[in-house]
């Protein structure tokens, strides 16, 4: 049942908690708002992809859910027997990271999952603190020991390799999320909760707000991936463009006084 229908405003985050709550974070001042519950009992992460919420829950089943009323639909289950331990997606895909650190591609039709590859990393049968999040380009999967300080890893979303980026030097980390160009941890259980923030790829963490909601597995903003990786070098600027096409009108006029010279008796 849909508790509210409230949109988000531009840097609000689209939420799920470790339980079955839907919701959006203020990231700028932790506040969480609950739109409704989901039909899951545990949720393995959020994930925003060519117009559509995904979650996943942590027995792999995938499920839409509207933005707005929060209403949701199954749509499949993953067919692993192994629990899911971080699950995100962008514009290149749906992934989940299994309980053997196996990366999966999860098919947004079906649910079903094919793996990737190995990413390298120990076996955590569920017994470390982890996180995933999807710049379009590259997964950011955080991982730690209960109580530890957890370690950020770059994986790649075509061989599932991954990359050890080092410390966050942030304990409890519950999810993330990608906004703006910054990687955004998820903090729990350590007596004051923050939200902490970095530039991707960087692991030099800040708190930026207390984080009021407990235990939130992941978050994502409604908006196209590609959009954080088209390079401003492409983009032609205003003046650019000016001296552009003031040089074809030059050359229009260059072109049309030799047509009229040649003309001339």
């Amino acid at each position: 049942m849909a508790l509210s229908a409230i949109p988000a405003s531009a840097g609000s985050i689209y939420s799920v908690f470790y339980d079955d709550r839907f919701g959006i974070i203020d990231d700028s001042t932790g506040a969480f708002t609950q739109i409704s519950t989901l039909p899951i009992a545990q949720s393995g992460g959020i994930a925003y992809d060519n117009g559509t919420l995904y979650t996943q829950s942590i027995q792999s089943e995938l499920i839409s859910v509207d933005p707005i009323s929060g209403a949701s639909s199954v749509i499949g289950t993953s067919g692993l027997q192994l629990t899911s331990v971080g699950f995100a997606g962008g514009y290149n895909g749906l992934f989940e990271v299994d309980s053997m650190s196996n990366l999966y591609s999860i098919n947004p039709n079906t649910g079903a999952s094919q793996l990737v590859g190995a990413t390298g990393l120990g076996p955590n049968y569920q017994s470390w603190d982890t996180s995933l999040s999807d710049s379009g380009t590259e997964l950011y999967f955080t991982a730690g020991g209960a109580g530890a300080i957890d370690q950020l890893y770059g994986i790649n979303p075509a061989t599932g390799v991954a990359t050890d980026f080092g410390s966050t030097g942030v304990t409890g980390i519950a999810g993330s999320a990608i906004v703006s160009g910054y990687l955004e941890l998820f903090q729990y259980n350590a007596g004051t909760d923050h939200i902490y923030s970095a530039p991707l790829g960087s692991t030099d963490f800040t708190a930026i707000s207390v984080l009021g909601a407990q235990i939130v597995d992941g978050g994502t903003l409604l908006e196209t991936p590609t959009a954080q990786n088209v390079s401003s070098a492409a983009v032609p600027e205003p003046f650019s463009i000016l001296l552009m096409g003031s040089s074809l009108i030059a050359l229009g006029l260059w072109a049309w006084l030799r047509v009229a010279k040649k003309r001339r008796p």
